[in-house]
């Protein structure tokens, strides 16, 4: 419970900075790093929603630049949360290469018509290290 808190005052925090409603989506942690010695390596996010009704969410993963991947999936991509919920998720990268460092963001907002003026969409910046084939 302590660590939803933080999560909370995280999000809080980083909206208003960014200066979009306090009330967006939450997504934590904001960045998470692992090492795997397959071809996929799998990390656990955890979907808030901080509005007073149920709402649907979509999160999907992006390169840095912005272009969706298909070697990333997310489990669930679409979900209908309860007010003042939370939910983890699932994200898979895969096609890891020995040796490769991929670093990637996944990206969560509200599924559906835009409501307003301002999209606001929050993302974890992902990074997933294969390690390297060894000399035998």
């Amino acid at each position: 419970m302590l660590a939803m808190r933080k999560l909370r005052l995280v999000v809080g925090l980083t909206c208003l900075v960014a200066g979009v409603p306090a009330l967006s989506v939450g997504l934590g942690p904001l960045s998470k790093e692992g090492v795997t010695g397959s071809a996929a390596k799998a990390f656990y996010l955890t979907l808030l929603n901080p509005y007073d009704e149920p709402r649907s969410f979509k999160a999907r993963g992006y390169d840095l630049d912005g272009h969706m991947l298909e070697r990333v999936q997310v489990r669930p991509s679409t979900i209908r949360m309860a007010a003042n919920s939370e939910r983890r998720i699932i994200v898979i990268a895969r096609g890891l290469e020995p040796g490769e460092d991929f670093t990637f963001r996944v990206c969560a907002e509200q599924a559906g018509p835009n409501q307003g003026t301002i999209h606001a969409r929050v993302c974890s910046r992902l990074r997933a290290r294969r390690i390297g084939a060894s000399a035998t």
